[in-house]
């Protein structure tokens, strides 16, 4: 490889690690959100969270640059280009989730008031601490070569879809409308928002591992079922 393409490499490296460490910082702060509700935090905590979301979308812009850049002009053997394709993908969906991050957000403006009843606060905090934990384990299998992290990702996909359903069929018996109160409704629509958007986040850490073994072992498992262990 040339000194050229290494220095593309590390800028990538860099980069990635920057693109990163916003995501976690979002997941704080929506942690703190769903902890305290929306009207207790801190205002300079939400612009920082609007920053963040703009950086990202930056950074994955910036990336996916030059990455095409790189492969169109420095033409990389096939380990690197598998590098390569794998970063493009992970980027993608890093920048998806921070999407849904920022939804969450968005569905917790909309609520009166802006906060997660205590019955159902857990089992939320719980929901997005998994999530958020696919998302790390995920990245960690790409970057330390860790394929039983990926496969935990991969498999606790399933978790967090029936942590949904669970929590919402919960909050409707619990919680359902027994007059046409405008404001319950909405409030129950956009706490279902925020559920779907916690498991996206969860579909897209699984991504982030089908990507993560792509690059280990080369094999796409993309709209496939997750193999035997022995046959990955």
């Amino acid at each position: 490889m040339s000194i050229k393409k290494d220095k593309k490499f590390d800028k990538l490296d860099n980069d990635f690690a920057k693109m990163q460490t916003l995501l976690f910082q979002q997941f704080d702060i929506l942690e703190e959100v769903v902890n305290h509700g929306l009207d207790k935090i801190e205002k300079g905590l939400i612009d920082t969270f609007k920053k963040n979301e703009n950086k990202i979308d930056q950074f994955e812009i910036k990336m996916s640059d030059n990455i095409i850049e790189t492969i169109g002009l420095q033409h990389p053997m096939a380990s690197d280009l598998r590098l390569l394709v794998s970063y493009f993908r992970m980027i993608g969906h890093i920048e998806r989730i921070g999407d849904q991050l920022n939804n969450i957000m968005r569905f917790f403006h909309k609520m009166e008031p802006p906060t997660i009843h205590e019955n159902h606060k857990d089992s939320v905090l719980n929901m997005l601490s998994i999530s958020a934990e696919m998302v790390k384990k995920a990245l960690i299998s790409f970057e330390d070569g860790d394929r039983e992290y990926a496969i935990w990702t991969i498999k606790n996909d399933e978790i967090v879809d029936e942590m949904q359903s669970k929590i919402l069929k919960r909050m409707v018996r619990k919680n359902s409308p027994k007059s046409s109160e405008p404001t319950e409704i909405f409030n129950l629509l956009n706490f279902n928002s925020i559920l779907g958007n916690i498991e996206r986040i969860a579909d897209n850490a699984t991504n982030i591992a089908e990507a993560a073994i792509y690059y280990q072992q080369g094999i796409d498992l993309r709209h496939m079922e997750l193999p035997e262990e022995d046959q990955l």
